[in-house]
């Protein structure tokens, strides 16, 4: 890898240091959001264009609601990974809280039945 992806890879994603938990700074969904992005700006600008070709428009104007489309269906599906992302995080998060509150509990009782014994 060189320097320079890099470093804009090191700026992209601070690490969350203060406690706060972030999308991004999250390795699976900054990958999972940029495929989503990329792939519904792909998919949305072929569809729509094969649709206005299909119209009988000119190619210009097929060309043009393609790209349209395309970048509307990038920032929308920007804005649905984050969502789901944020909720799949907190799943995460609640699912190690309560694993954790498990291994504590197990750990007190054996704690227990060695002082009893």
């Amino acid at each position: 890898m060189s320097k320079k992806k890099r470093q804009d890879a090191e700026d992209a994603a601070p690490p969350a240091s203060d406690g706060v938990v972030r999308v991004g700074s999250h390795p699976r969904a900054q990958a999972s959001i940029r495929r989503l992005r990329g792939r519904a700006g792909i998919v949305a600008f072929a569809v729509c264009l094969l649709l206005s070709l299909n119209a009988g428009l000119p190619l210009f104007d097929s060309v043009a609601r393609g790209l349209a489309a395309g970048v509307v269906a990038h920032f929308v599906a920007w804005f649905a990974g984050v969502a789901v992302w944020r909720h799949l995080i907190l799943g995460e998060l609640l699912a190690h809280e309560e694993a954790l509150a498990a291994a504590r509990e197990e750990r007190r009782a054996a704690a227990e039945a060695a002082n009893a014994a």
